[in-house]
């Protein structure tokens, strides 16, 4: 019978790169591993997006994974979900448990595209945005209170964005959908990051890139009204969004995109 242990986790992994098809653990699954307290819903894992039909062919034939029985009626893909919904999702069988799939340019957009380099975890040296699940130099250990942690070594290697990546990944998320109804799960995030994360010393502050360290100083310390705070980030990404599209001579930016095709 199929469980949510690190070996499972890291099998899905191992399928997906055995197809060469690079992943970035993702999800509640990832706040876990660095220490924050989350119940467990979903397995979720970042894909690029031009590999979404074959990931998709990847899952549905492993074994203790089925199809969705009704997306309509399904609560990972319900309409009325208060978080972002993912591109994909199977069941784990005997569980009330996903295995979902989300594409880059929903969630880590800001980064280099995912390489097919990472499809071979054992062989490629990291990013510097990522980091190894059972890194023990970065990622704490399990602790009463706290998530899951590191995972135990002898693990296949799975991928996971360093934690003050994921911050700037949910701040982002924030600016984009903060009028949205899953606007404030990205605000959820950033305060469990903050509380569980950066209070334990395991944020990495100094590596958060601008305005990112800006807006997060100005957040902890308080005294700016939400709202203002708010639209100021939304100003600020927008520039930055600007400036990346300008350099990359692309004509509009993501963030633009999202906010001109909102119903």
């Amino acid at each position: 019978m199929p469980d949510l242990s690190e070996s499972f986790v890291a099998s899905i992994a191992l399928a997906l790169n055995s197809a060469q098809i690079p992943c970035v653990l993702w999800g509640h699954y990832l706040l876990n591993v660095h220490g924050v307290p989350s119940a467990i819903a979903s397995i979720d894992f970042v894909i690029p997006d031009s590999y979404l039909s074959t990931s998709i062919q990847v899952l549905t034939h492993l074994d203790n994974l089925a199809s969705c029985p009704d997306l309509e009626i399904c609560p990972a893909s319900s309409r009325l979900r208060q978080t972002p919904p993912p591109i994909f999702h199977v069941h784990i069988t005997d569980l009330e448990v996903t295995v979902s799939l989300y594409l880059q340019s929903e969630t880590l957009w800001f980064l280099t595209p995912l390489d097919r380099s990472l499809a071979a975890p054992k062989e490629v040296e990291l990013p510097s945005s990522f980091v190894f699940v059972s890194d023990q130099t970065i990622l704490p250990p399990w602790r009463p209170g706290r998530g899951s942690g590191f995972f135990k070594p002898g693990q296949y290697p799975v991928i996971i964005p360093k934690s003050y990546v994921l911050l700037e990944a949910f701040m982002l998320l924030y600016a984009r959908d903060w009028d949205e109804r899953i606007g404030d799960f990205s605000m959820a995030m950033i305060a469990y990051i903050e509380q569980y994360v950066d209070e334990d010393g395991f944020l990495e502050t100094e590596q958060l890139s601008e305005p990112f360290l800006t807006f997060y100083k100005e957040l902890r310390k308080g005294g700016k009204p939400l709202r203002q705070w708010t639209e100021e980030l939304e100003e600020a990404v927008r520039i930055l969004e600007d400036s990346r599209s300008e350099a990359e001579t692309t004509p509009l930016s993501l963030l633009q995109a999202c906010k001109q095709t909102k119903p």
